[in-house]
């Protein structure tokens, strides 16, 4: 019962919580240096600005100007604590398909649904263990369903800002695809919903692996993609080496800045995609995930890097798609073999064995994510040293 009045208190009792803004005509958040005055906002409260520094963020993001933030990768986390009054978290979708894991003090996250436009998200009052409320914020899905917008925290006479814990020194980094990005990792039987709700990066393998290793993560991640061409065959619509120079993988003009977030271990989990209608020219595909890396290696010189395969594909060898894993393998070892020639030790390749999914959807769901995950962390260590 506490739990439930707990998250009733969190989430509130219609739209868990969520006030929208009118947003009339608007099909996208834009750049937006001031923030509109809602019914929440009294004379008495404050807006505290998304680059404040008692807010951390884990996951790329871009600042637009002083009063948002903008989220398009998944698996970006927001963190604050406060103790007294509730503060108002400010957000906003460019769709109705964003959506976070709303976790307080470590308890099982909520799903929080964000309404298109600009809206509200109350928060928990009362007293408050001796560390005050942790906030985390986590985002649960992708790009193309949807960019999210962070404009601060609205806090009430009497609410403090404190430093949240630190985050962890180990630093992940994951590139790959839909599967990466955690998409329908909530679709099990009878469930059949196909939308952006079923997608969950914080219960993808690759942030799994951070918290089993105790590390932050970055999921440079999107649906659809792959190293050369995308699913649809495509080689111009900003695949790997595109979206890996970037804090929002839809706009080429937010450019990241790799000095923020040097780590420690990179895995890649690329080509489900790329093989999609058909196999492509071997020394092209090799050369395609030799230049990633040539990339990655300007940037990220001492990292680890780990490459693996889609827990897709079949793995027998008598099948189409049992043919194209053991190519892309044959691919890769090219790579490893030529890195390792030229000095380059701290590379390797790490098998998965296949998780088909469900019967209406292909994409691992969490349990398999798990399973990934547990056939990783053995590899990831070893290479890396922890």
């Amino acid at each position: 019962m506490l739990a439930f009045r707990f998250l009733y208190r969190v989430l509130g009792p219609a739209a868990l919580g969520v006030v929208a803004f009118s947003t009339a005509g608007r099909a996208d958040v834009a750049p937006t240096p001031a923030i509109a005055t809602t019914p929440a906002m009294t004379a008495s409260a404050s807006v505290v600005s998304p680059r404040d520094p008692r807010i951390q963020y884990m996951g790329r993001f871009a600042f637009v100007g002083e009063a948002e933030a903008k989220l398009g990768f998944p698996g970006v986390a927001i963190r604050f604590a406060y103790r007294g009054p509730a503060p108002t978290v400010l957000l906003g979708g460019s769709s109705a398909f964003c959506a976070f894991n709303l976790s307080v003090n470590g308890w099982d996250p909520a799903v929080v649904r964000l309404p298109e436009g600009r809206c509200e998200l109350p928060l928990p009052s009362g007293p408050a263990p001796e560390g005050g409320w942790l906030v985390e914020l986590t985002r649960r899905n992708e790009s193309w369903q949807g960019v999210a917008s962070f404009f601060g925290l609205l806090l009430p006479t009497g609410c403090e800002l404190v430093a949240p814990p630190a985050l962890p020194t180990r630093k992940l980094l994951f590139i790959g695809d839909s599967i990466t990005c955690g998409e329908a990792i909530d679709r099990l039987p009878p469930e059949l919903d196909g939308t952006s709700r079923m997608a969950n990066a914080p219960r993808s393998y690759g942030m799994l692996l951070g918290r089993a290793l105790g590390a932050q993560v970055h999921l440079v991640s999107y649906g659809g993609r792959g190293v050369l061409r995308d699913w649809q065959g495509k080689t111009d619509t900003g695949n790997a080496r595109d979206f890996f120079q970037l804090a929002l993988p839809d706009n080429p003009t937010a450019k990241w800045d790799h000095a923020q977030y040097q780590p420690d271990a990179i895995v890649i989990a690329l080509g489900q995609n790329d093989l999609n209608l058909g196999f492509i020219d071997e020394p092209v595909f090799t050369t395609a995930f030799a230049d990633l890396l040539a990339d990655i290696r300007k940037v990220h010189p001492h990292a680890a890097v780990l490459f693996t395969e889609s827990p897709m594909r079949s793995e027998d060898p008598a099948t189409e798609d049992g043919r194209k894993r053991e190519f892309q393998r044959k691919c890769l070892r090219t790579v490893i073999a030529a890195a390792h020639a030229a000095g380059d030790t701290r590379v390797a390749f790490a098998p998965l064995h296949q998780y088909p999914g469900t019967p209406t959807n292909a994409h691992p769901v969490a349990f398999q994510h798990e399973q990934m995950a547990a056939e990783l962390i053995g590899p990831l260590r070893e290479l890396v040293g922890w």
